[in-house]
């Protein structure tokens, strides 16, 4: 009996199915956390054993800084712990690390008097909580953005302070938040810094931060004393690199990701990009892009013995209205790296993941509107990827869908003209029209403007073997910037045109 492509293509996806379900199986379901009336923003945690620490900062009639524990990895949660007095100085921004039994957290307050780096611990495991300390206070520059690191009992700050373009400060304490250092100014900076020390080494640091256009790193091999000269990280190509995430492995190395929009036509979001460093930062290897879909942003990065853990919000389902969390793995490294799995599913946006690991499982958190259909309440979401099964590798195994097209002209005043093609991996392309007799997937066309308002849509249309073509009619679009996106199967992609008059 002869087997057509279609054939071939749906018997490999039932050989894969088991595969692709026992790696779904791999993750728990999602725990809400929260149920605040207001905004829970930013979760951030750390771990020690089998106690999870989170922090976040909730907006509602007040900013302030929360705090909860799991203290069997996340199979119950306790109590809501509010850190901040319930006052009118906004505390936002929490980040928080684990050395043994001492929590440390650090946020930004904020007054129309004056901006501070704020601090407070637990010297019990989150039981009980010590008076907050200002590490740096000023009534002329703001503060954005502090990341803390800990060393048994040396802690490490990094904040951006405005003014003057921007500066990247340093703080540290070698006695368990007993006292602390006066500030340094180790370079200029603008974005999101992340500070974090090898684990078996309280002396060597690196910093990674991003300056508005381009994503660095700066190390120090004294503790901090001294800093060494910025290296650029991404392609320093003039676009805008930004949101970068940083972790360290058991072997001198350093991983970095961040987003931006090279290869995207649209401007408020982009793709990972990844890069390392496996000799403490003295070489870099080339710069990996991550992802294709043009529709990433915020990512985190997590190093747990030869494994990496990536995990990021994209918005590919619903253009500005329904960000998921997405969810990669490297098992050597960042050498190769498996398939994508979308983590969630839900109505409006679930955002800014952030990941810790305890050895035995990888623990997730977002922030999650689903539950407010108006985007204006979000709460805190939770789930985990139990690592005890092992990682089953499924990068060659699965069917890949390759998508073509062109549109034209450009420039556009009463029409576009779309040209596009489709097949699946194995097939010889383009030229073989012959080889995809049947295409098994659902077609869309949809045409938005540049505020992302989808203006046009084609659904569920016929669609040949190669060349076929579709002629949109434009002429009642006013002038300006547009994006086409043909999506086929779970495939998108898009181009950007101009309609001239």
């Amino acid at each position: 009996m002869k087997l057509t492509c279609k054939s071939a293509l749906r018997l490999a996806l039932y050989a894969l199915l088991p595969a692709l379900l026992n790696a779904q199986a791999d993750w728990g379901p999602d725990v809400r956390l929260t149920y605040f009336w207001g905004y829970s923003y930013d979760p951030r945690a750390a771990c020690n054993g089998d106690t999870i620490h989170l922090v976040w900062w909730e907006s509602y009639a007040h900013e302030e800084v929360f705090y909860k524990r799991s203290t069997d990895t996340g199979e119950t949660w306790g109590v809501d712990v509010r850190l901040t007095p319930e006052d009118n100085i906004t505390a936002v921004l929490p980040t928080i690390a684990v050395w043994g039994s001492s929590v440390h957290v650090v946020w930004k307050e904020q007054t129309v008097y004056y901006q501070a780096i704020c601090y407070r611990k637990s010297e019990n495991s989150g039981e009980t909580w010590g008076s907050i300390d200002t590490i740096y206070k000023t009534n002329q520059d703001g503060w954005y953005h502090p990341w803390i690191s800990a060393h048994d009992s040396n802690l490490f700050v990094v904040a951006i302070k405005s003014g003057t373009g921007g500066e990247l400060v340093f703080v540290k304490s070698t006695n368990n938040g007993i006292s602390w250092s006066t500030p340094q100014i180790i370079t200029s900076a603008q974005d999101r810094p992340r500070i974090e020390n090898f684990k078996t080494d309280a002396v060597f640091l690196v910093v990674a931060y991003g300056d508005g256009t381009e994503i660095y790193s700066v190390r120090s091999f004294t503790a901090g004393e001294v800093w060494t000269d910025s290296q650029v990280v991404s392609d320093n190509d003039g676009i805008a690199s930004q949101c970068p995430a940083m972790n360290t492995d058991d072997s001198s190395g350093i991983h970095i990701t961040w987003y931006d929009y090279k290869y995207s036509p649209y401007p408020w979001t982009g793709d990972i990009f990844y890069r390392t460093s496996r000799d403490s930062g003295n070489s870099w290897e080339p710069i990996d892009s991550l992802t294709v879909m043009h529709r990433a942003r915020h990512s985190n990065i997590l190093a747990e013995g030869n494994d990496l853990h990536l995990v990021w919000d994209d918005d590919r389902n619903g253009f500005g209205e329904n960000e998921e969390i997405y969810y990669r793995m490297s098992t050597d490294l960042g050498q190769t790296w498996g398939i994508e799995v979308r983590l969630t599913d839900a109505l409006c946006h679930s955002r800014d993941p952030s990941l810790v690991c305890d050895g035995n499982y990888l623990h997730l958190f977002w922030s999650d509107l689903r539950d407010d259909s108006n985007n204006i309440v979000g709460e805190i979401y939770y789930k985990r990827k139990d690592l005890s099964q092992g990682v089953v590798e499924l990068e060659s195994l699965v069917p890949t869908l390759h998508l073509w097209f062109e549109l034209y002209p450009t420039l556009f005043s009463k029409a576009i003209t779309i040209r596009y093609s489709a097949w699946g991996k194995g097939q010889r392309g383009l030229n073989q029209a012959q080889d995809n007799p049947a295409m098994p997937y659902a077609q869309c066309i949809k045409v938005y403007d540049i505020t992302g308002k989808k203006v046009i849509a084609k659904r569920k249309m016929e669609i040949g073997s190669i060349g076929e073509k579709v002629q949109m009619d434009t002429k009642d679009l006013p002038c300006g910037v547009y994006f086409v996106e043909l999506q086929v199967g779970k495939v998108r992609e898009v181009h950007k045109v101009v309609k001239i008059k």
